[in-house]
C-alpha cells in the first residue's frame, strides 16, 4: 500500500471539497489545518484540530479493510488501535440526520486521537 498526498493547488477550504461531511463533523470546531491523501481507492482526510487529530477514510466502492485502517494509523497518527477511537458507524449517523451525498458512499470511518 502507498499513501499519497493529494496536492491542493488553490485556496480551498474543507467545506468546499466535502460540504456534507464537514458540516456534520466540524460545524462548531476550529480547524488548524487539513491534508488530503489517497490510499488505493480510499480518500483520506487528515484534520488537525487544536485539541485532537481526526482522520476520515471515505470509500465509494467498497468497505474499508482493517489492514488499511491499521496502515493509516501507523503512517499518519503514529498510533495503535488502543490509543485511538475508531467510529465505524459514521454512515448510519449521517443517515439518521438525513444527510445525503451526491455520490453513493459505501463506507466512512472516522478515527479520533486526543493530544
Amino acid at each position: 500500500m502507498k499513501l499519497v498526498e493529494t496536492p491542493i493547488q488553490s485556496n480551498l477550504d474543507l467545506e468546499t471539497i466535502y460540504p456534507k461531511i464537514s458540516t456534520f463533523l466540524f460545524e462548531k470546531s476550529a480547524i488548524k489545518f487539513y491534508k488530503i491523501y489517497a490510499l488505493d481507492r480510499n480518500q483520506i482526510i487528515y484534520v488537525d484540530l487544536f485539541d485532537k487529530e481526526l482522520v476520515l477514510m471515505v470509500n465509494t466502492k467498497r468497505k474499508i479493510a482493517k489492514n488499511e485502517i491499521d496502515f493509516v494509523l501507523r503512517k499518519l497518527l503514529n498510533a495503535t488501535r488502543e490509543e485511538v477511537i475508531i467510529s465505524v458507524n459514521t454512515p448510519k449517523l449521517l443517515k439518521v440526520q438525513a444527510i445525503k451525498f451526491n455520490k453513493a458512499c459505501k463506507d466512512i470511518i472516522m478515527i479520533e486521537k486526543d493530544r
